[in-house]
């Protein structure tokens, strides 16, 4: 379908739609820098235009968004124009010349141009077409071509064409006729494409008179292609006129809630602690009159959520009764459910004589009691016009022929894009695969994270495979809803020097949907509820858009297609879904670097799975049914945040490496910013912990689910005193006696964190993996913070994490967290992602000692703030210290040979005087060598601490 035709289906929508942008965005305009350029459009209804002999005028129609011109050809005075608003009169004088004579039009708007070429008969014999090349679809059409002549003429084709039909030649009394022929083009049913000329011939077999030809070329079936799509109609807006609201914020009145803009919002005043403050009622008042169907609510795109509706009563005015006055009329109460995608709501019935819609919003998103806001509300009345999918389709998603539909049925179809998916159906080479795809639902995943107390998971789990273009026509029919919403969202993360996460989002009905894509990206189905496992599965079929495809590891029909479906893909990104995470990451990173793509998605599944079961998730019933999402970005270096985790381009090359993410210190960057979505707070996750207790979870990974040294215990310091973070961390917190909240290095406040899962976990085998209910230590300590009310102050967050883990634990732990700087007031300003005070004070110090007292549990009789990933398997073994040698060179010390040992500590004069710093007996290079904190004084005395905090004296020769 040609430009203008296109143009012309949608002119009356852009029409309606630049009426309701100038009533609602005038006022907000001060200057011309905030206008929009708008892209210009030129068409012209014709791209030729023939003449009969006498003078004669005809009219073209002109489709132009600006300011546009239309100039005759030089030399061709015998041609005219007359330009008016959306036309072009062109008029020609009499030939009085033997031959044809011809000229061009040159249109003319911005950077556009369009010619057409225009032809007069001459008194001599000629034969004009209006076109000499036609382009057919496969499924066959009628040509229509205009012959403009003075001869009597004959129509041919070729020989060996049977698939093009002609009609037969009449005779004309007038010896000069326009006559408009019509062709039928047979389906063709082979992949190549075909071509037939078709000849327009003087009678007279003794004329010199050269044929005219038309040449009709028919696409082969080929590759699927949506056409026509200018045939179905959009349905039509209703312009809002005004609107008042009970309550706004100054500067986010409603008018922003219709001024065609989703950056800008309405949203109800700050202060909602004034009594009354809901049920907040928003009007929106149309031209008295209007019909409407549905209305479409914008939540907004900022990130945030205050405001985003909830539970909302509808009511109209209208006159629609039997009084024929206007009256406010309840039509309907929907819940939203404080959801951050676009719904559509459809009326039960179609609302005839509307002058206002009335909505009562009676609870929203935010503190108590919440608050109100709407990017953007619109309504519509749908376009009677619109395709019947019974005609040919089972259902609403137009996904199966109807039985019995017979070809003759699909080409006797009117609606030209239905027509050629029924026929490629019929012929069984429709794209069924990504183009038609059942999809679930899901909870949405604000409603776990506020159960577990972590941030929310993947919105994204229904991928679609479907690319969408920038500007491209959408065409989405679904299945029946049963009542649900749906919406899909287009991400673009192809966004240079920042972050593409989220998207714009298109609400979809039951049926037929069309929209203009905002911006490119991959497609994603929304479709969350909270009975999700009662929602039955909805059908959804892109008719447009190009298919990318997806890999999904759960996905029987994917098996072993892992190759075959990344070398498909069609866009730079490319989504690859396992049963617990959710890559996408450019489709080249994918291609260079992963060797197989289930190997790289069931790493990422165990990362996501495993930190999930430390956390108890599996042991209580509370596994996320959401799937955790990570994606590329090109900003930035690595990040967490609600629904996603982020990983910039540059480190790929690494991470979508199978090998690289399990063999090698590449699992932490994911395991990390995956336990900062798990952070279960404010329990486990208090000010100044931000950047620790995530790393519970990135031990954890590395080391007890792929087997790989501990980044606490092999990092590299390059520091005599303190070799590496254990040794740093006894150095700085328990020699230092300073508070744990105090220490600046977030790897040394890990430390006593993880110590717990070495010793009650692999020691003790009261962890995930030992035990056959998934349970264990950890798993205990977070469902207990799960469970439990929040304390309101980081102190106090901390203290009942000793009380919690003892409980846990079954064991006093004050020594423990003692020696830690748990247990040690402290009054400091913490930065940590923004400042706050953290406070213990010895009053508060001594009530949880009682607690934990109170619970009668002994203490462990072992060193337990000297366990490490080196060391455990000493604990497990009780195995008791063996002396070895010893040397002092000035303030550095060297010990060979020493078994068993967990920690070197030098002490002043002895066993029991004043710790002076502690380093790591049990290295990963053998022997052990470091410099004394201080320097050497010959009152120190250094001894070998066993297992079981015994204490062997060393003796240098």
């Amino acid at each position: 379908m040609n430009l203008f035709k296109l143009l012309k289906a949608k002119s009356i929508h852009l029409a309606l739609l630049f009426i309701s942008l100038h009533l609602t965005v005038c006022w907000a305009c001060s200057d011309e820098d905030n206008q929009v350029a708008e892209t210009p459009q030129l068409a012209v209804s014709t791209s030729s235009l023939n003449f009969e002999e006498e003078a004669e005028s005809k009219e073209l129609s002109v489709i132009c968004n600006t300011e546009w011109t239309c100039s005759v050809q030089e030399g061709s005075d015998w041609c005219r124009i007359e330009q008016q608003e959306d036309r072009v009169t062109v008029s020609v004088d009499e030939n009085e010349d033997k031959n044809v004579r011809r000229a061009m039009l040159c249109f003319a708007a911005a950077s556009l141009t369009d010619t057409v070429q225009v032809a007069q008969l001459g008194w001599g014999k000629a034969i004009l077409l209006s076109s000499e090349n036609v382009s057919v679809q496969a499924t066959g059409e009628t040509v229509e071509v205009e012959v403009t002549t003075n001869v009597e003429f004959t129509c041919e084709i070729d020989e060996d064409c049977d698939w093009v039909s002609i009609p037969s030649t009449k005779s004309s009394d007038h010896p000069v006729t326009t006559t408009t022929f019509h062709l039928s083009v047979a389906p063709n049913t082979e992949d190549a494409d075909r071509q037939a000329t078709v000849q327009f011939k003087d009678q007279d077999e003794q004329s010199e008179l050269e044929a005219a030809t038309l040449v009709i070329t028919q696409q082969g079936i080929g590759e699927y292609e949506a056409v026509d799509l200018d045939e179905i109609k959009d349905d039509l807006p209703i312009t809002i006129t005004s609107a008042t609201a009970s309550s706004a914020q100054p500067g986010e009145g409603i008018e922003r809630s219709f001024d065609g803009d989703k950056t800008t919002l309405y949203h109800s005043n700050y202060d909602n602690t004034t009594e009354g403050y809901f049920p907040i009622t928003l009007e929106y008042h149309f031209d008295a009159g209007s019909d409407m169907d549905y209305l479409v609510y914008y939540p907004r795109s900022d990130g945030g959520t205050n405001g985003n509706f909830k539970e909302v009563d509808i009511e109209v005015l209208h006159n629609a009764n039997s009084r024929q006055t206007e009256e406010w009329e309840y039509v309907m109460t929907y819940d939203f459910n404080g959801s951050t995608s676009a719904r559509r709501v459809d009326f039960p019935q179609s609302l005839i004589g509307v002058s206002a819609i009335r909505l009562t919003v009676k609870s929203g998103v935010g503190s108590t009691p919440g608050f109100v806001s709407c990017a953007e509300m619109e309504f519509y009345k749908k376009n009677p016009e619109n395709f019947d999918y019974t005609q040919l389709f089972t259902d609403p998603s137009c996904s199966e022929l109807k039985p019995g539909i017979t070809e003759q049925d699909i080409l006797a179809c009117d609606h030209s894009f239905f027509k050629n998916i029924a026929y490629y159906m019929y012929h069984d080479r429709y794209e069924r695969e990504f183009r038609i795809a059942s999809y679930k639902a899901y909870p949405h995943p604000d409603t776990q994270a506020a159960t577990n107390k972590t941030s929310p998971y993947s919105l994204l789990d229904n991928p679609t495979g479907i690319s969408i273009a920038k500007g491209e026509t959408m065409v989405v029919m679904v299945g029946e809803l049963q009542g649900y919403s749906l919406s899909v969202r287009i991400q673009n993360l192809d966004a240079p020097g920042a972050d593409g996460f989220g998207g714009t989002e298109y609400p979809l009905a039951e049926g037929i949907n069309k929209f203009v894509a905002e911006e490119k990206g991959l497609a994603y189905l929304m479709y969350h509820t909270s009975d999700y496992e009662l929602a039955p599965p909805v059908t959804v079929h892109f008719a447009t858009g190009t298919v990318n495809g997806y890999y999904d590891s759960q996905n029987p029909d994917h098996d072993n297609r892992q190759s075959e479906l990344l070398a498909n893909a069609t866009d730079e990104y490319f989504d690859v879904v396992g049963k617990y995470a959710h890559l996408t990451f450019p489709t080249a990173r994918f291609r260079n670097h992963t060797g197989d793509l289930k190997a790289l998605i069931d790493t990422y599944d165990d990362i996501a799975y495993h930190e999930q079961l430390l956390m108890g998730l599996e042991k209580y019933g509370k596994m996320f049914r959401n799937r955790m999402y990570l994606h590329v970005i090109y900003t930035s270096y690595m990040y967490a945040t609600s629904y996603h985790t982020a990983y910039n381009d540059e480190t790929l090359s690494q991470l979508c490496d199978e090998e690289q993410v399990r063999t090698t210190d590449s699992c932490w960057g994911p395991a990390h910013e995956i336990g900062h979505c798990n952070q279960t707070r404010p329990g486990l996750k208090w000010l100044g912990t931000t950047e620790v207790t995530n790393n519970i979870m990135s031990e954890y990974i590395q080391t007890t689910v792929f087997g790989l040294p501990s980044r606490l215990q092999v990092e590299e310091l390059n520091d005599q005193e303190s070799p590496n973070y254990y040794s740093r961390a006894w150095n700085d917190i328990i020699a230092g006696g300073i508070a744990h909240a105090s220490e600046s290095n977030v790897f040394c406040k890990l430390v006593p964190f993880w110590q717990l899962e070495l010793y009650f976990g692999k020691v003790l085998g009261r962890t995930p993996l030992e035990q056959a209910d998934k349970g264990g230590f950890y798993p205990d300590v977070y469902e207990y913070v799960r469970t439990h009310a929040d304390l309101g102050t980081a102190g106090e967050q901390q203290l009942e994490f000793v009380y919690i883990a003892s409980l846990a634990a079954q064991a006093d732990l004050t020594d423990f967290f003692e020696k830690w700087g748990f247990l040690t007031p402290v009054d400091t300003e913490i930065d940590d992602y923004g400042t706050g005070q953290f406070t213990v004070t010895q009053s508060q110090v001594d009530e949880i000692k009682s607690r934990v007292a109170a619970l009668g549990y002994p203490a462990p009789a072992v060193a337990l703030e000297y366990i490490t990933d080196n060391n455990y398997e000493t604990f497990q073994t009780q195995a008791s210290v063996v002396s070895g040698t010893a040397s002092r060179n000035g303030d550095q010390l060297s010990l060979d040979d020493w078994k068993n040992a967990v920690a070197f500590e030098v002490r002043e004069a002895d066993a029991d005087g004043t710790l002076i710093c502690v380093t790591d007996a049990q290295r990963t290079e053998g022997s052990v060598t470091f410099s004394v904190k201080g320097g050497w004084k010959d009152t120190y005395k250094v001894y070998a601490v066993g297992y079981d905090n015994s204490r062997t004296e060393v003796d240098f020769e």
